[in-house]
């Protein structure tokens, strides 16, 4: 009887897949003049699994400048790839990249800043950011890849309570650079505006805390930024979204578009009701269950994430080899089910 596969080993099987999908996008892009700058994915798991582990990764994450998006886009559209949700309104999706989809391949996130968690606009993102940015080989491709810091500035703005994965990278991350190197991390996140979600992600982790008392990183936290910094509570971020608003009518045209959004919003949030008319009528019913199901739960994790910013303190740190005990914050994509 043939043994099946490990998961470590399917895991290396798929990134090879993934990097040679990537290696063929960053060709095309650069037959075309663009310079694509591969954010994770293989750079990610030789940097902090380098030791045999595996890192698993599904997609494929290039940051160009803001003037080469739009041929970007028509070489991805040449390769077959379609922009997902088109349609979609200003708001209904990320702002900091946009995903194509082509059948049998890896999605491709073609990012117009490194996160969107910075302060910075797109184009000083890249100045910065393209600058520092290394030579590598991503699927036998000549290509470049963030720089240490700045991979290690990816980690730390990326980490989020109850992702175990994310978690894990910041782990291993702040066992790959020294003291110094972290310096130049907080650098680089203060010239890329983003210290307060620096502070909050590093605190994830107890060795993190640690090092961000050493730096004396700033612990200033936001409710918006908490609200990024955990994936464990749907449904928080409208709350603070209707908290914000201004009168009744204000904060019930938010209610009401929580629960009844636009057909472009809930084809994104709901994959079936891309496929047809059915499939609309049915995320919209799910959409009327699926939000007061959750909205208990995304209030509470909100009144949590108010109550330790007006305490002035950050989220939870996770004890090296462990897991939070309890989440303190809640998910900013949470809206989207995602």
């Amino acid at each position: 009887m043939v043994a099946e596969p490990s998961a470590a080993i399917l895991a290396t099987v798929k990134g090879l897949v993934v990097d040679q999908a990537a290696g063929k996008v960053i060709d095309a892009l650069r037959q075309r003049d663009v310079r694509p700058i591969l954010l994770k994915g293989a750079s990610f798991a030789r940097w902090l699994y380098g030791d045999g582990g595996a890192r698993p990764y599904s997609d494929v994450d290039l940051l160009v400048a803001p003037d080469q998006q739009a041929t970007a886009s028509e070489v991805l559209a040449g390769l077959g790839y379609v922009l997902r949700c088109a349609e979609a309104a200003h708001g209904e999706q990320a702002d900091h990249a946009t995903n194509w989809d082509r059948p049998g391949s890896p999605t491709i996130d073609l990012h117009n800043t490194m996160s969107a968690r910075l302060g910075v606009g797109p184009l000083r993102c890249w100045e910065v950011v393209s600058a520092q940015a290394r030579p590598a080989v991503v699927g036998g491709i000549p290509a470049e890849v963030l720089a240490p810091e700045a991979l290690a500035l990816h980690v730390v703005l990326h980490a989020e309570v109850g992702k175990t994965k994310t978690l894990d990278d910041l782990g291993r991350a702040l066992t790959r650079l020294s003291p110094s190197d972290w310096q130049r991390t907080m650098e680089l996140a203060e010239a890329l505006d983003a210290l307060p979600a620096f502070g909050i992600g590093l605190r994830l982790h107890a060795e993190g805390e640690a090092m961000a008392a050493a730096l004396g990183v700033p612990d200033d936290p936001t409710v918006e930024l908490m609200l990024q910094a955990s994936s464990t509570a749907t449904l928080a971020r409208p709350f603070e979204e209707v908290a914000r608003a201004r009168g009744i009518r204000g904060k019930a045209s938010l209610v009401i578009r929580e629960l009844i959004p636009t057909p472009s919003f809930v084809r994104l949030w709901f994959p079936p009701a891309r496929r047809s008319r059915l499939g609309l009528v049915a995320g919209y019913l799910y959409r009327l269950v699926w939000v007061p199901w959750h909205a208990p739960r995304g209030l509470q994790s909100w009144r949590r994430a108010r109550r330790a910013v007006a305490a002035g303190r950050s989220v939870t740190a996770t004890p090296p080899g462990g897991h939070p005990p309890s989440p303190t914050t809640t998910t900013q994509q949470a809206r989207r089910g995602s």
